[in-house]
């Protein structure tokens, strides 16, 4: 799992979206939405470690960290729990809030991959996972467009989803940080101290 998780969530989604294609008429707004961002969210992944990779050395870099191989293939474990989580349960259960979990988490990354090229000091206007984020931030638009159109969700829900998608998102950071050895105080003061 540790070495392997990416092609284990490339594996789930493709088989995900093959069974689903035989269904395709059949499937919900929700459904549809998901089968499309946990392709996106796959690519993603791709784009950030493997081609043309090297986002975890940028952090680890920007954070002032050392780390392990096994450390880094370990923080990624917990990346693709969330991003099967998140697709999955609302696939399946088709409750419209959870699905703006993976809408915001789409623009979240659109605006951090482009916050990076200043923060890291790109020498070109690119992040590895760039391209995909924005593909992400696009269908993200989209979809929170489908859903006001078709009046899916209450106005408040939309507030809620930001806090989940919030939530969601810290917990796996925080789980990632543990897998270094460390809190978010001491990753705070690692980078103060490294400035």
């Amino acid at each position: 799992m540790r070495e392997y998780n990416l092609e284990i969530l490339t594996f789930i989604m493709f088989g995900m979206v093959t069974f689903s294609a035989v269904f395709y008429n059949g499937l919900s707004l929700v459904q549809k939405m998901m089968l499309i961002y946990m392709f996106l969210f796959t690519l993603h992944e791709w784009e950030e470690t493997r081609f043309p990779g090297g986002f975890a050395k940028l952090m680890l870099k920007f954070f002032k960290l050392k780390a392990t191989p096994n450390q880094i293939h370990a923080a990624h474990i917990p990346v693709t729990i969330l991003l099967i989580i998140i697709t999955f349960v609302p696939f399946f259960t088709q409750y419209t809030l959870l699905a703006l979990v993976p809408v915001y988490l789409g623009l979240f990354e659109t605006f951090i991959h482009i916050i990076g090229i200043k923060l890291h000091k790109m020498e070109k206007p690119y992040t590895p996972g760039l391209i995909t984020a924005m593909c992400l931030g696009l269908t993200s638009i989209i979809a929170l467009l489908n859903l006001s159109n078709n009046n899916l969700l209450q106005s408040w829900d939309y507030v809620w989803g930001i806090l989940i998608m919030f939530l969601c998102f810290g917990a796996m950071q925080r789980t990632v940080i543990a897998i270094y050895g460390l809190g978010y105080k001491d990753l705070i003061a690692n980078l103060k101290n490294n400035q």
